[in-house]
């Protein structure tokens, strides 16, 4: 498997791997990634960094639904940094592989195996504070 989650629909222009992974939720069916999400030029979302920002982040949810199996192994291993406006992150998502209807996702937080219909993200367009 390798990296593939920009061939996915909607996730075009954005790095995983430079974003915070501010949460994750799992309830019967989905899984939620609350995401601090870096945004490169060329996404509808994208604007140039302002004084003061290293890059254009927007909140961001990852949703995988009609989750039929998930396996999470390294569960509790880090735990969660607090930055120093006091945000608690979970790291970032190394990597987000698909292959048909799997879904290998990885990060200091553990890696998840799912089965689901393919991830859908959502970008909130207000800026992160």
């Amino acid at each position: 498997m390798h990296d593939n989650h920009p061939s996915l629909s909607g996730f075009e222009n954005v790095s995983l791997e430079d974003s915070y992974v501010l949460d994750m939720t799992v309830h019967p069916g989905v899984l939620t990634l609350k995401l601090d999400l870096l945004l490169w030029p060329g996404h509808p979302g994208y604007r140039a960094p302002l004084p003061g920002e290293r890059a254009c982040f927007r909140p961001a949810t990852v949703v995988f639904t009609s989750l039929r199996e998930l396996h999470w192994t390294g569960q509790g291993v880090v735990k969660a940094a607090i930055d120093a406006s006091g945000t608690a992150d979970f790291g970032s998502v190394d990597s987000l592989t698909t292959i048909e209807d799997r879904h290998r996702i990885l990060g200091d937080w553990g890696e998840m195996i799912v089965q689901s219909d393919p991830p859908s993200l959502s970008v909130d367009p207000t800026p992160t504070t």
